[in-house]
């Protein structure tokens, strides 16, 4: 094992609360649609939308042909606005958690798939993470997304540190498998409780 000395969060999950599951009463109420169908789509589109190459307007006008439907366009910007809304909730406890590794030493990073035009709830929800990190990687911004080997290399790159000096924490188990065989030592978050014990456990033993 090596020391570590920066720990990467993601954003949805992690930085922010999980998302508020009556988004999708919202969209079944706007469409009709089934959670699995929501789900379905994202599996489908929601990596371009990450990535930067559609909005989330257009990812919604996807769903919607996928189910043979055409949506007006005030519901498609109904749909964008409550999807971001639902994600936009910040986790108080990972922020004070955060900031105690910062003041013990640790570099802080954020590493999230995110789409360009999120930013403005970023800022909101987490604008006082994002003035803790030392550095950050947003895929839309780079038109990289995880669990691309090579997003992970350009987060390590900023983090100025070398992949297996650095702790990453994502709600999503292949994200994590990602950054472990890029070298990276991972954990699946759940609790901000459960990962500090994790990560304790992980730097005595380095």
């Amino acid at each position: 094992m090596h020391t570590i000395r920066g720990v990467v969060f993601d954003f949805g999950g992690v930085i922010s609360a999980p998302q508020d599951p009556t988004f999708f009463t919202t969209v079944q109420a706007l469409t009709g649609w089934s959670k699995a169908v929501v789900l379905a789509g994202w599996a489908a589109h929601r990596a371009g939308l990450d990535r930067g190459d559609i909005s989330a307007e257009e990812l919604y006008r996807r769903i919607a042909a996928d189910q043979g439907a055409v949506l007006a366009p005030g519901t498609l910007r109904t749909l964008a606005a409550a999807d971001y809304d639902s994600w936009a909730h910040a986790n108080d406890a990972t922020l004070a958690w955060a900031r105690e590794l910062k003041a013990s030493g640790f570099k802080i990073g954020i590493l999230t798939n995110m789409p360009p035009d999120f930013l403005p709830w970023f800022d909101r929800c987490a604008g006082a993470f994002r003035a803790l990190a030392d550095a950050e990687v947003v895929s839309g911004l780079v038109r990289l997304v995880k669990p691309d080997p090579a997003i992970y290399a350009l987060m390590a790159e900023r983090m100025g540190l070398p992949p297996a000096e650095l702790f990453f924490w994502d709600d999503t188990l292949r994200n994590v498998e990602a950054a472990r065989a890029c070298g990276w030592q991972a954990g699946l978050f759940t609790t901000v409780a459960e990962a500090r014990t994790e990560l304790a456990a992980c730097v005595e033993r380095g």
